[in-house]
């Protein structure tokens, strides 16, 4: 007679039309189609904006240190050349001494300009120091060390970037922590659970370790939040979190799915340890009562297991273990059900 409740059951609750929904878009701020293009701030009007924009339009040389030296070049030697030249043109000696003395005036120019443009590119070259620390924090997440002595405008530039980074890094820090953990327990949120999930499947697929994905769900919580209030129902979620962390090793991880429902994922874990870790589970929770403004409140949990079969993926390993969890729910409190062998096994545990 049992065994045709459950078959019922199984069907009603197991059926083709349970479709927990695991997937979930990876998102990116890189791929964020509401960033707009990003506009110079720079006064265009300006003689600085004009000059760059000149520089900007010289085919060759390309490098910024290069179009430098050439501009020097232009304004400061070229003129004295010139000025050379038309004097031995303007005094009549002979050929062959008017090239020598064109040489040599070449030669000091050139060597002027080396020297010159040689200080210049040492002083440039932190120019090229931040932008090689910006691209590898861009590409690699890498946090730069920059200068920080604010000798000049320059090292004031380093200064300001490099804080900026920080600054930065801990604005992207924060809003990951938010979006992956949930706001009221501090566990892993659905988002996160999912991606752990998947995570962990490829991590047990290659070790060739044994996993169990675990879903838990509070007996009746939403008699808690009509009679008491949410203010209550939270303080409840909270003590079962703690009971549920404090009962799990190093290594395994717990995630709120949503409402009074939890994910808990154990690594390196056969059937026999799981069943052992979700009874210790569910006996505290069931002798530990939570502290309320109301008064104590004694609590339960059904839960669902699924063995990881080494082939399943995270939606069918999800779909085993939340069939196995209406099961219990539908065969009373506190229950516990496995789902093995593609069939519900109920376990007595009371």
């Amino acid at each position: 007679m049992k065994s045709k409740v459950v078959s019922s059951v199984v069907k009603s609750v197991c059926g083709p039309d349970t479709q927990p929904s695991v997937q979930r878009k990876e998102r990116s701020i890189y791929n964020n189609p509401g960033i707009g293009e990003l506009k110079t701030t720079e006064d265009k009007g300006s003689v600085a904006y004009k000059f760059h924009s000149l520089i900007s339009y010289i085919p060759l040389p390309k490098s910024y240190l290069s179009r430098i030296t050439l501009i020097i070049f232009i304004v400061g030697y070229l003129p004295i050349l010139v000025f050379v030249y038309h004097l031995l043109a303007s005094h009549p000696n002979d050929p062959a001494s008017k090239l020598q003395i064109f040489g040599i005036s070449l030669s000091f120019t050139l060597l002027g300009l080396a020297v010159t443009a040689y200080p210049l590119k040492l002083l440039l070259s932190s120019l090229l120091v931040v932008s090689r620390a910006l691209d590898q924090y861009i590409n690699d997440k890498k946090i730069p060390a920059l200068s920080t002595l604010q000798v000049d405008e320059l090292e004031r530039l380093m200064l300001d970037i490099q804080f900026k980074i920080l600054d930065l890094q801990g604005h992207i820090r924060s809003l990951e922590k938010r979006s992956t953990t949930d706001y009221l327990t501090g566990i892993h949120n659905r988002y996160s659970a999912e991606r752990r999930l998947r995570e962990d499947i490829a991590r047990a697929q290659r070790s060739g370790k044994e996993i169990s994905l675990i879903i838990l769900d509070i007996d009746e919580f939403k008699l808690i939040n009509d009679r008491y209030g949410h203010h209550v129902g939270d303080i409840c979620l909270k003590h079962v979190v703690e009971i549920i962390q404090g009962g799990i090793r190093k290594g395994d991880w717990l995630g709120r799915w949503g409402g009074d429902e939890f994910i808990l994922l154990l690594f390196d874990s056969d059937e026999k340890t799981s069943r052992k870790i979700v009874e210790r589970i569910g006996d505290a929770v069931k002798e530990e009562p939570a502290l309320t403004p109301k008064g104590k409140i004694s609590m339960s949990l059904s839960v669902g297991i699924c063995q990881y079969n080494g082939k399943d993926q995270a939606e069918e390993l999800f779909k085993k273990a939340d069939c196995a969890l209406l099961l219990a729910k539908r065969l009373g409190k506190s229950q516990i059900v496995y789902y093995s062998n593609n069939f519900p096994i109920p376990v007595m545990h009371t």
